[in-house]
């Protein structure tokens, strides 16, 4: 990386400007249109040689250059065959598990559904922005609170409420960002898990102890064919609509110029600012939108319980949240994208579940009822990732030497 007040040599350059100057737009008619830029790692020869001999041809290793660049963007345009596999095994449970599961496991089905959106929003702050939150758990909470009281308040219409969710998610995270993005990247994270503190003791406050009821229904229409008492199955394919239209919505934002933007942030962001990039905008708006997709989630997880709790919320959720997205966002178990969030919200939400229908397996005493413990269970995800990734970077190193 160069000196912030010289400017950058030929070459020196992050891998992700040189592919943004190869595709900038170049006036025509202009002297730098003339000017070829050298692929990373070309030899002054092979740069040479990439200089058309006469106007309206190319050379031969333009030609491979050109087939080269076209067979990768062909490769990021379409989906790798096990992330094609993963969606259509998600496809097939989507429509075979309501249909013969039992009412309270899909509710928790749904709920993992709508955790998924948490754990993306997480995911963008961890993976492609280098930050780090451990106050998700309570910007869902955030989320379902104001998706409930849209409705019970102002007359929303319970199908929307949750953009409501969304709204305040992005609101208070963008409030949250503000002062902890002008600090050092731990002050976002030491923020986040002050509001994860505290925002149970707050909800207690405005809401009481008691649960809130939504006052509103989701009755399955009749060209579905569900029937009245199987509302659970109307609800969990709402969530997986709102879910999926999500998902399709964030991947397609991050794989074009704001994705690359964001990356770029995370890795160079005294570069980004040199090529015009405003790091800190788009470090709020990235803030924003995460907190977004768990107020959102917080929203959908009103849907099959119909109602909002400040014990739905504690402090160990956020510190959950973040050690899944650790341990699945690592390259080496999860991969870095976006389906790693389906396997860290069935962690999060089946394995209570497991645990509570075997109350012999966490009732034993001494190390035994230790290592059976749920945040043990955890500890050892973890450690397993850190060992898988250090691994990786190993045989990494060692490759390029």
């Amino acid at each position: 990386m160069t000196d912030s007040h010289e400017p950058p040599t030929p070459g020196s350059e992050p891998a992700v400007f040189r592919l943004a100057l190869r595709e900038a737009p170049v006036p025509h008619g202009s002297a730098a249109a003339s000017i070829p830029i050298p692929r990373a790692g070309a030899t002054p020869q092979a740069a040479e040689s990439e200089t058309p001999a006469m106007p309206g041809k190319r050379s031969a290793v333009q030609e491979a250059d050109a087939r080269s660049d076209s067979a990768q963007t062909a490769e990021a345009r379409w989906p790798s065959r096990l992330t094609v596999a993963a969606l259509v095994a998600i496809a097939a449970l989507v429509v075979v598990v309501p249909l013969r599961a039992s009412s309270t496991f899909l509710t928790d089905v749904t709920q993992l559904a709508a955790f998924c959106l948490v754990f993306a929003g997480l995911w963008l702050l961890t993976h492609r922005m280098g930050l780090l939150s451990v106050g998700h758990g309570a910007l869902t909470g955030v989320g379902a609170y104001a998706a409930l009281h849209a409705v019970n308040d102002f007359g929303l219409p319970p199908m929307l409420m949750p953009l409501a969710g969304f709204a305040a998610g992005c609101a208070v995270g963008a409030l949250l960002g503000i002062p902890a993005l002008r600090l050092p990247k731990a002050y976002l994270a030491l923020l986040t898990l002050s509001a994860a503190v505290a925002f149970p003791i707050v909800l207690r406050q405005l809401d009481g102890p008691l649960p809130v009821t939504l006052d509103g229904e989701f009755i399955a229409p009749t060209w579905t064919g569900i029937a009245p008492n199987d509302e659970h199955i109307w609800e969990f394919w709402l969530v997986v609509a709102w879910v999926a239209v999500a998902f399709w919505l964030l991947h397609g934002l991050l794989t074009g110029p704001v994705g690359r933007a964001l990356v770029a942030t995370r890795d160079e962001p005294t570069a980004a600012a040199t090529f015009g990039v405003s790091v800190y905008r788009l470090r709020l708006a990235g803030v924003s939108l995460s907190s977004g997709l768990a107020g959102l989630a917080g929203g959908l997880m009103l849907i099959p319980v119909n109602f909002n709790d400040q014990s739905l919320y504690p402090e160990e959720l956020s510190i959950k949240l973040f050690a899944l997205t650790i341990a699945f966002g690592s390259t080496a178990i999860g991969g870095s994208r976006l389906i790693m969030t389906v396997p860290a919200a069935t962690v999060l939400v089946l394995l209570p579940v497991w645990l509570v229908d075997r109350p012999g397996w966490v009732t034993q005493g001494g190390w035994i009822g230790f290592l059976k413990s749920e945040f043990f269970l955890y500890a050892a995800l973890l450690l397993v990732a850190a060992y898988a990734r250090s691994r990786r970077a190993r045989a990494v190193r060692l490759y390029e030497a």
